[in-house]
């Protein structure tokens, strides 16, 4: 029977299919559904999120009956049992390979090597016949990916805990194909374990192949790994995420581990939008180094997680660079916040500021925001003075979400009201956080003046206790005191999601520590 639709258009169709049960189910319309389906189902066959439970025990063994004759012939002498594979496959599988996530793949493989008791990672700590097997399967099926696949768009490796294989010794960027299959890879993630893994040649013979990686998340251990990265990301044509996780030894160091690093971003200038750091240590890092990176005039985005010796007069060389940054998250390290710097980056970047997030204090910094940056839609700030919440919801009138730590102890029946007259129109969820042990005080009326002025727009309320004792057996010390009925049933009335929750830890599993409404389920009176 003639298929009735042009070949363009069967193409589209499946492209278009969002779930792997539809895909599978074009697998049987007629051959040329299947010649469609096939490349789609095998782009991503690691996915834990959209493959079936059955797909996933054909997935090994459809790869090894992939392989030539020599390498079936050289796992089967290492005692690699091959039975269950075939001869031939219908497809080139390997070759329509996008995605090559590491760590699922050796999981794969342990299944595959112990389908019946399943796996647990002391087993290949315990039997090094069983790891070599395990690794053999990995390095020859990479050989295969590399060596067939069209192009590959993402890898990820990782060794985590247990894992002893050390992928970063496989020399993946030298295995045969590699200029082919590497050469449009985009997204490059690497994660070792701290103090073990040295990814330094892993970095040097990719960036011999790879220049088009537009976003790398990489775990660093050692200063050789840093010039190596260094000399990764100075190849590429168009990076633009940049995520660096540091082993947090590398702060001892007297070495500029980070300078190198942030001094080859600078050669990404036209098109870098994104940089996130966590335990990075700039005490070594100088300010022609930061001055370099601030030529990065296209950043949007700006995280910092614990990082270590952000000073102030170094942070200054950076804090007129990015007339364009949009979001800006920070979380405290063991030092403090460069406030000066921070409010200069606000000052330049203005009304393309979307979203901040600090978790302290930072001085001048809502004064600054309330001034400059009055198109910004989302913010989490910590203050102890709780009128500042009014500055920002006062001049921030495309605000869509706020988190508001304020201080112990306030009566903010006041607060309330002066929120109603200064509600952003599209504010949807308001979030505060106040002591458990001294929470603000504020009555049904009050609360519900607010909720008036904004049950159009607001969807979500809630409030958080922090600072709540480390341990509770009592009820009655568990009870958090911020409300009561008539508060609650004014919410209710209100018809907004409400959350109330603490970091409470009670040792008596009755307590209840979390209230919902609508459904008022969890309460404590």
């Amino acid at each position: 029977m003639d298929f009735p639709l042009p070949t363009e258009c069967v193409e589209d169709v499946i492209s278009n299919l969002e779930f792997n049960r539809d895909l599978f189910s074009a697998l049987m319309v007629n051959r040329e559904w299947c010649k469609f389906a096939v490349p789609i189902l095998w782009k991503n066959p690691f996915d834990n999120n959209n493959r079936e439970n059955h797909c996933k025990k054909i997935i090994m063994r459809t790869y090894l009956s992939c392989l030539d004759q020599r390498s079936k012939l050289f796992l089967e002498s290492n005692g690699v049992d091959l039975s269950c594979t075939s001869s031939s496959t219908a497809f080139d599988y390997a070759s329509y390979l996008n995605y090559l996530p590491t760590t699922s793949l050796k999981f794969r493989i342990q299944q595959y090597m112990f389908p019946q008791v399943g796996f647990c990672g002391s087993m290949l700590n315990e039997h090094q016949k069983t790891s070599n097997q395990i690794k053999m399967i990995f390095t020859i099926l990479c050989k295969l990916f590399i060596s067939r696949s069209v192009e590959l768009k993402y890898i990820e490796f990782s060794d985590f805990g247990f894992d002893p294989l050390n992928v970063y010794s496989i020399p993946f960027a030298t295995f045969e194909g590699a200029n082919r299959s590497l050469a449009n890879l985009q997204i490059f993630c690497c994660h070792g374990i701290p103090g073990k893994s040295n990814n330094a040649a892993t970095f040097i013979s990719m960036s011999n192949v790879c220049k088009n990686i537009s976003h790398l998340e990489i775990t660093l251990s050692t200063l050789n790994e840093a010039k190596g990265l260094a000399s990764l990301i100075s190849v590429q044509n168009h990076l633009e995420h940049f995520k660096l996780v540091s082993d947090t030894r590398l702060a001892l160091t007297d070495d500029d581990i980070f300078g190198a690093i942030l001094r080859s971003l600078s050669t990404q200038k036209n098109t870098f939008r994104s940089i996130f750091l966590q335990n990075v240590s700039f005490t070594n890092v100088d300010f022609k180094s930061l001055a370099e990176f601030g030529n990065c005039k296209a950043l949007r985005s700006m995280t910092f997680i614990e990082c270590e010796d952000i000073q102030e007069k170094a942070f200054n060389a950076i804090s007129k660079a990015f007339p364009l940054l949009e979001h800006v998250f920070y979380v405290t390290g063991p030092s403090e916040v460069p406030s000066q710097s921070f409010c200069e980056l606000f000052k330049t970047a203005q009304l393309n500021v979307k979203s901040v997030s600090f978790d302290v204090e930072v001085f001048g910094l809502i004064g600054t925001i309330t001034r400059f940056c009055t198109k910004l839609e989302d913010i989490s700030i910590n203050s102890n003075d709780p009128n500042e919440i009014i500055l920002i919801l006062s001049n921030c009138k495309e605000l869509k979400y706020i988190n508001f730590r304020g201080g112990e102890g306030i009566d903010a029946n006041e607060i309330f009201i002066e929120m109603a007259r200064s509600i952003s129109p599209k504010l949807e969820i308001l979030s505060l956080n106040m002591s458990f042990i001294d929470p603000w005080i504020f009555s049904p009326e009050s609360l519900k003046i607010f909720l008036d002025s904004c049950k159009n727009t607001l969807e979500i309320f809630k409030i958080y206790h922090y600072n709540a004792p480390f341990s509770v057996q009592d009820s009655e010390d568990a009870r958090i005191k911020t409300m009561n009925e008539e508060h609650f049933d004014v919410i209710r009335q209100s018809g907004i999601t409400f959350h109330m929750d603490s970091d409470i830890w009670p040792r008596n599993t009755n307590v209840i520590t979390t209230i919902d409404i609508p459904e008022l389920i969890k309460i404590v009176l």
